[in-house]
């Protein structure tokens, strides 16, 4: 689960630079929040990434990012921090291979701080 400021802002981030879908979404009046669900595939069967965005009066107009990250495996690492530049992404670590190991990483941060590994696996590995 991630808290974020702008709930559709981090769903357009999460499905149109990383592929992702939405999986659902819902507001919580109790709880005074919209939780929205995206990731790749059937959220019944697959892994979702959980945003959620305080909706209450005393809500924040910026949210700490929670200390942790989250890492997406996907292929073509170069050509994707190539858009992700040209889309004003911040990069906290730019794209570097892994000495002895091959694999591509990169580490950039969401609309809200959090920070996302991104890594891709030599062929055949």
């Amino acid at each position: 689960m991630l808290p974020v400021a702008d709930l559709q802002r981090s769903m357009t981030f999460y499905t149109r630079l990383f592929g992702m879908s939405v999986m659902g979404r819902r507001s919580d009046a109790d709880r005074k929040v919209e939780v929205g669900h995206v990731g790749y595939g059937d959220r019944a069967t697959q892994p979702s990434l959980e945003l959620i965005q305080d909706v209450s009066e005393r809500a924040p107009a910026h949210v700490k990012p929670t200390g942790g990250h989250i890492s997406i495996h996907v292929s073509g690492l170069q050509k994707l921090c190539t858009i992700l530049e040209k889309e004003g992404v911040e990069f906290k670590q730019p794209l570097t291979r892994r000495p002895g190991e091959g694999n591509l990483r990169a580490w950039v941060r969401d609309p809200d701080g959090h920070e996302i590994e991104l890594a891709e696996r030599p062929a055949g590995a």
